[in-house]
């Protein structure tokens, strides 16, 4: 990215004018009078998930309605990195739904285990040993009586052939459940509770990942680029996952989802081979690329720049509404009866002044301060993107200590003349059309969130923001903050 010395300062400070900080709206809506416990009002938001990153619906949409790639759909949401490749490179994976218990487990090619090839269908069964290691039992199926049995140091269990990309007759399959894997399955103790773990190739990996992250069916009406983008950013962030000594990321939503051979799909597996070893990365390095389910519109920021999400339309969660009582709120934040609930920030990127940043809870027993998104998983909402509605018996009132910001307005001199905006009156004292700045190609527009306003020139922009007043930004620097639905 271009970057001009005249941009650089000024786009740093707008990023704490119009969202990179919380700021505070003074049209904020709260509840002010104690309210009895089963009163029920609505919250209404945008989204779900934490927003940051991809949107994984926006990235349908973007697809489908606008035909963009993948590449394209990366570029947009993963702003300041660049599309890199990386070396063929394994994956151990903590199943935690085998947690405290026993490695059972059977192929219908054989297996391998304590260096003896066993036969088809007999199964192996690894208790893990402090100090590493494992007890061994091969039985005749999973059921059946004890072939042998040894104490190993090696407490893996290996399929007849480790390479990527066997067939299905060579995955190990779990003796209660029958779920394939690719790959190699161990046990290890953690602090004394059996761990199991599946060590397999990244490429195989991800065909478990991607079906069960995204859709598969997308692909089917138009949505193809963006399992290719969830390909990228899959495998992106496994790359820089290290969760534990044994293992480097879990299976669970903790990490990302995986969900093994039995829910790969060939429309993901075509994604994950379309764009084997791509991966985003940041001056040189492979960076952690989150996604989530949908942004409502807007992301949230953090690692990357918050961007405008048109592709969310299509989101089933783009827009909802929840209907909570007092009590369910009080209870959830132990304050007793509830007397007050007020938002207090937010972080400036999308309608209604974007995700919650700060809430205040009080009560007959407790005042409580929480976060955004702190209060969205106490109470279960879909994101910490919310307003308070006007339920059923509840006071919903504005803040009236809050302050009105300056504003951008035209000013007025006592005779009732309009004079000029801040903006405008900048480009006066910059020497208007004859100055460095050149002509005006558009109007005055507002920036995300009501922050300010901006006006572009021929040679540049003018942004103008309580915090800044009005300042000279490059217009390359502008478009980081405010997109255009491009990347």
């Amino acid at each position: 990215m271009r970057v001009s010395v005249l941009g650089l300062v000024p786009a740093l400070a707008l990023g704490v004018a119009i969202g990179g900080f919380t700021q505070i709206r003074a049209d904020e809506p709260s509840i002010l009078h104690a309210v009895a416990a089963d009163t029920q009002f609505t919250l209404s938001g945008h989204g779900n998930g934490h927003g940051r990153g991809m949107g994984q619906w926006g990235a349908y949409g973007y697809a489908k309605n606008d035909g963009w790639s993948g590449e394209r759909i990366l570029s947009h949401y993963y702003g300041g990195t660049v599309l890199d490749s990386m070396p063929p490179a394994q994956m151990s994976v903590r199943l935690t739904a085998q947690d405290n218990s026993t490695l059972d487990v059977y192929s219908d090619a054989g297996l391998v285990v304590n260096g003896q090839r066993t036969a088809p269908g007999e199964a192996a069964h690894l208790t893990a040993l402090p100090g590493g290691g494992a007890q061994v039992v091969v039985t005749s199926g999973c059921g059946g009586g004890v072939v042998w049995e040894a104490v190993t140091d090696h407490p893996w269990v290996d399929p007849v052939d480790l390479s990527p990309d066997r067939p299905a007759d060579q995955f190990l399959k779990l003796c209660d459940n029958d779920a394939p894997y690719r790959g190699a399955l161990g046990v290890v103790l953690d602090n004394g509770s059996a761990r199991t773990v599946n060590l397999l190739d990244m490429e195989d990996y991800l065909l478990g990942v991607v079906p069960v992250e995204a859709k598969a069916e997308w692909a089917d009406s138009g949505g193809a680029e963006a399992l290719r983008a969830q390909a990228v950013a899959a495998r992106s962030y496994a790359a820089t996952e290290h969760r534990s000594s044994y293992a480097d990321t879990c299976d669970t939503q903790d990490c990302q989802v995986y969900g093994g051979a039995g829910k790969e799909d060939p429309r993901t597996t075509e994604a994950v081979r379309s764009t084997a070893g791509a991966v985003l990365s940041r001056d040189g390095k492979i960076v952690a690329t989150e996604f989530s389910s949908s942004t409502g519109g807007y992301s949230s920021g953090g690692e990357f720049p918050a961007v405008e999400d048109l592709g969310d339309a299509l989101s089933p969660n783009h827009d909802w509404t929840v209907n909570l009582t007092a009590g369910q709120i009080a209870d959830a934040f132990g304050v007793g009866e509830l007397q007050s609930l007020k938002i207090l920030s937010r972080n400036g990127f999308g309608a209604d002044g974007g995700r919650v940043t700060a809430v205040e809870v009080v009560g007959t027993g407790a005042t409580v301060g929480a976060t955004g998104i702190q209060f969205r998983q106490k109470l279960g909402l879909k994101s910490d993107w919310f307003t308070i509605g006007d339920g059923a018996g509840v006071v919903v009132a504005p803040d009236s200590e809050s302050t009105v910001p300056e504003s951008n307005s035209p000013s007025e001199d006592p005779s009732g003349t309009v004079t000029e905006t801040q903006i405008e009156k900048k480009y006066r004292e910059l020497g208007g059309e004859t100055g460095t700045l050149g002509a005006p190609v558009g109007p005055e527009m507002q920036l995300p969130s009501e922050a300010g306003t901006f006006r572009v020139y021929e040679n540049g922009t003018i942004i103008w923001t309580k915090v800044l007043g009005a300042q000279v930004v490059d217009a390359n620097v502008l478009r980081e903050w405010i997109p255009t639905g491009g990347s």
